[in-house]
């Protein structure tokens, strides 16, 4: 069996774009799919593909360890970033072709399944509806009482866990300004920021009770000190975690140390490499990389590598529903997994494009059962939707 052709795809994700891989084989039927979404450079991601396709292309699909580590080795002197979501992409859709191969499902491949669901957050939980209510039909979010409203929901549909970010509510008079304010700053968390950020959770901690894990993501918005004030002052609300990104693994280690609230972070860290100096401070509670960035061959050797380093694994995963089943295969492995981020406002054609869509139960996704990943993408679909004039990136 030989890997006959590589194909890409840009479909319409509602407020991002989902970007999509498609291998065939010379197996009559036997394809596989995967996914490196980039929100912002759908189109350098494809064009790397179709690159790495010449070193791959007439290979035997069911070597994807060799085929990884031949591809990391011709992006040497780029690794990370677009090359490696390209090359996630393509590592993804081979182990999809190799569990249909085998008649196995991915996670089986990988060792076996420790569980049959995987415990789910909302994420997003109230600024998809800030940002994006009108682009996919949702009532808006944009006061506290929406918040409430949105609780409720989160309540009533079974989800144990959200995670929500900072948003200019309407009824918090300084929140716009500060928040201005905030983003023309480099990094420091004033007064009226903190004071948002304390009103937006302790909202939503109000609304659902002590027993709802809630996390708040700031990404790279704040340096050392302000992430230490932020920390510091949602420390009564008892968070999931704060989601912190830095380069500087010192730095986040000053951070962690400085608090009680939990830290995440990794969703823009590639490899063992990157993660390595990270863990090694034990500079985090949670490391969260995203497996359409790092494949799963490597998803799982980061998974080990925290494992070792005694630090939960809660995957990055707001992309497509196919880099769901990505993260699920290899989190239902994992003994170290934690929680599985989910975008549960989202395109309503979602889940028209899969053969089998994602089952979830009061907050929790069963485990597919099916070979490879566990469905597949549907190409008429895919074409139903190419990508949009997306809000934020204008």
């Amino acid at each position: 069996m030989k890997i006959t052709s590589v194909r890409t795809f840009i479909v319409d994700g509602g407020f991002r774009p989902w970007t999509f891989v498609k291998i065939e084989t010379s197996e009559p039927g036997l394809i596989g799919w995967g996914d490196c979404s980039d929100w912002g450079a759908p189109g350098p991601v494809t064009a790397t593909v179709a690159r790495l396709a010449d070193f791959i292309v007439g290979r035997d699909p069911m070597q994807v360890e060799a085929i990884w580590w031949d591809l990391a080795a011709a992006c040497t002197r780029h690794s990370g970033g677009i090359a490696w979501k390209a090359m996630a992409g393509i590592d993804s859709a081979l182990w999809d072709i190799r569990g249909k191969a085998l008649d196995a499902p991915v996670w089986q491949l990988l060792g076996g399944k420790l569980r049959d669901e995987l415990r789910l957050y909302w994420s997003h939980c109230g600024s998809t509806r800030h940002s994006h209510a009108d682009l996919l039909g949702l009532p808006p979010c944009q006061t506290r009482d929406d918040l409430r409203d949105l609780a409720g929901e989160v309540l009533e549909r079974g989800y144990t866990a959200i995670k929500t970010n900072l948003m200019a509510l309407r009824d918090l008079p300084e929140a716009g300004a500060g928040l201005a304010h905030f983003r023309n700053t480099t990094g420091d968390a004033p007064a009226p920021v903190l004071r948002s950020a304390d009103a937006i959770v302790g909202t939503f901690r109000e609304a659902l009770g002590p027993d709802v894990d809630i996390a708040l993501d700031v990404a790279f918005w704040f340096r050392l000190g302000g992430a230490i004030k932020l920390a510091r002052a949602l420390e009564p609300h008892a968070l999931m975690w704060l989601e912190v990104e830095t380069f500087d693994a010192d730095a986040l280690q000053l951070i962690r140390n400085a608090t009680r609230t939990p830290i995440c972070t990794g969703e823009s860290l590639y490899g063992q490499q990157g993660f390595l100096p990270f863990l090694q401070r034990r500079a985090q509670d949670i490391i969260m990389p995203d497996l359409s960035w790092n494949g799963i061959t490597m998803g799982k050797k980061l998974a080990d590598l925290a494992h070792a380093h005694d630090t939960l694994f809660a995957p990055h995963n707001c992309h497509s529903p196919l880099a769901t089943l990505i993260a699920a295969n290899v989190c239902a492995t994992l003994p170290n997994f934690f929680i599985l981020e989910f975008d549960v406002d989202d395109a309503p054609w979602r889940d028209d494009l899969l053969s089998h869509p994602l089952e979830i139960r009061d907050g929790h996704l069963q485990l597919p059962q099916r070979p490879g990943l566990g469905a597949d993408l549907i190409e008429e679909e895919l074409l139903k939707h190419p990508p949009g004039d997306y809000p934020w990136a204008r």
